[in-house]
């Protein structure tokens, strides 16, 4: 009922010693980060509604491309799309595959406290913890690690999405060569 955005953002910065390319990206790009998170979660991916699925899976295919990243919808009749998305590395001798959903079970939103499951909200602390809500920090402002957004799919569903296209930010940021094929599906 309640996800945590705390994974993405201490997957970016775990590396012990010199801040690593992963957390000088995240540091620097970090309200960036959080606002395209946030807006792929508010687009409510309910896995029965295909409208709802249509519009996630589009908006995941602009996020691949505006990266570079060939991509395309591939649907069946009554089903909802999903995504393949490709990078070709030349000379690569292997692929990596990496895989996520995002589609989601039915939501009750009387469940969640203090806002509707598809409005990310950021919290101070937990909620456990007695967080309350908070604006999102001004551009070039440090988010603390107890803060945490809350939202519909913010953890299981589209948080690895975001872990991946941000991971692929910053070795490119830092201009880090590929050396295998990638796909996302």
């Amino acid at each position: 009922r309640r996800c945590l955005i705390v994974a993405l953002l201490a997957a970016l910065s775990a590396a012990a010693g010199p801040p690593s390319a992963g957390r000088r990206y995240r540091e620097a790009h970090e309200r960036a980060i959080i606002d395209e998170f946030a807006a792929l979660l508010s687009i409510p991916n309910v896995a029965r509604d295909l409208p709802d699925m249509r519009r996630n899976a589009a908006h995941i295919r602009r996020m691949l491309e505006k990266r570079g990243i060939r991509a395309r919808l591939l649907e069946v009749e009554g089903g909802p799309p999903a995504i393949h998305g490709e990078i070709r590395t030349p000379g690569a001798r292997r692929t990596l595959l990496f895989y996520a959903h995002y589609d989601g079970q039915p939501v009750e939103p009387r469940q969640w406290t203090g806002h509707h499951p598809f409005e990310p909200i950021l919290r101070n602390r937990p909620l456990e913890a007695g967080g309350v809500p908070i604006p999102l920090p001004a551009p070039g402002r440090r988010f603390d690690p107890e803060w945490r957004l809350y939202a519909r799919a913010a953890g299981d569903d589209k948080a690895p999405i975001i872990a991946w296209l941000t991971a692929l930010d910053a070795l490119r940021d830092a201009r880090i060569r590929l050396r295998s094929n990638i796909v996302f599906f």
